[in-house]
């Protein structure tokens, strides 16, 4: 899914051929499986006053809000197809897409914290944040991007792990992370290619890994978009886990993160079909594996209320 894994390699061709494959198979289908897991609101007239509203954007993307303020996670609409990445086309924001799944969106946000820089998060993130107004926090290597991509200098704020923002009514901590690996490795974990406008998805490296503990209304967030079992969260309460669970990795660390954060709700992410356009509606991704999530919570293997939410059908985390 990534432009240096996909054309320049030949000892991944084969992987990436097989993947290309597995990517036109309909494995786990949608949500109806699970519709016991799916929460929602039961109607969304406007931001709860009495919760943090949580919005689901697909991939690893979250809407927040709280008291009139939105906070934004990896907002990404664009949804790029699979055969565009495979053969190294240039890519770029599709803006009938972005405009249709901003209208789910407040229409002004404090900030966008991004996870890392590949483009299924920070594509299309300059024009959200000039939308919405949105500041930029991010790693310098997703900033120096997003600059390149015609995001406001002015509105971007490189951090690294162990930073701590206060943004509006929000209390951001920012936290080390890992990526997951395909077929062994980190996909595009190297050095920006210089200086010029990102045009192909290769040119969306990775960057520093981080994830955040977000805290509002007296309540706690954590979110990341997966990692290693190398590094776990801190081992800190929180209310809502929200954990990239996409590949391999991400799966093995689960519980074990879960443990770690002690949460009373547990969302496991990233783990859609992000080259199908949100209006097709929500396919597990071929390569994810939520059934054994299933599995390993009614064996007693973590705790908490295991739950999803499907696109844009808000839900409402309220206080104990």
């Amino acid at each position: 899914m990534w432009r240096g894994f996909f054309c320049f390699d030949p000892r991944f061709m084969k992987c990436s051929l097989a993947f290309l494959v597995m990517s036109t198979q309909v494995l786990y289908a949608g949500l109806e499986r699970y519709s016991h897991l799916v929460v929602a609101d039961s109607q969304s007239p406007g931001p709860s006053r009495s919760g943090v509203r949580i919005t689901y954007l697909g991939t690893n993307g979250y809407q927040f809000e709280s008291g009139g303020h939105a906070l934004l996670v990896d907002s990404y609409f664009s949804r790029i197809n699979l055969w565009r990445i495979v053969i190294g086309a240039r890519i770029q924001p599709d803006i009938s897409r972005v405009d249709e799944g901003m209208k789910h969106l407040a229409p002004k946000a404090d900030a966008i914290l991004m996870t890392h820089a590949h483009f299924d998060h920070l594509l299309d993130v300059p024009i959200v944040m000039r939308k919405t107004g949105a500041r930029l926090i991010a790693s310098s290597v997703a900033v120096d991007l997003a600059k390149g991509a015609g995001a406001s200098v002015s509105n971007c704020d490189a951090v690294s792990a162990g930073a701590m923002r206060r943004i509006g009514p929000w209390r951001i901590r920012v936290l080390a992370a890992t990526h997951d690996r395909l077929f062994g490795t980190v996909p595009f974990c190297g050095a920006p290619r210089g200086t010029a406008p990102p045009q192909h998805a290769g040119d969306w490296v990775c960057g520093e890994l981080l994830s955040f503990l977000i805290e509002i209304d007296g309540q706690r967030v954590f979110i990341d978009s997966g990692g290693t079992p190398a590094l776990l969260p801190p081992n800190e309460h929180v209310d809502l886990a929200i954990l990239g669970a996409a590949l391999p990795d991400s799966r093995e660390r689960f519980a074990a993160t879960v443990e770690r954060l002690h949460p009373r709700y547990v969302l496991p992410s990233h783990q859609d079909n992000f080259f199908r356009p949100l209006s097709a509606g929500f396919q597990f991704g071929e390569l994810s594996d939520f059934p054994r999530l299933v599995h390993e919570r009614e064996r007693g293997k973590f705790g908490g209320h295991l739950i999803l939410l499907d696109y844009f059908r808000p839900w409402t985390l309220r206080r104990n």
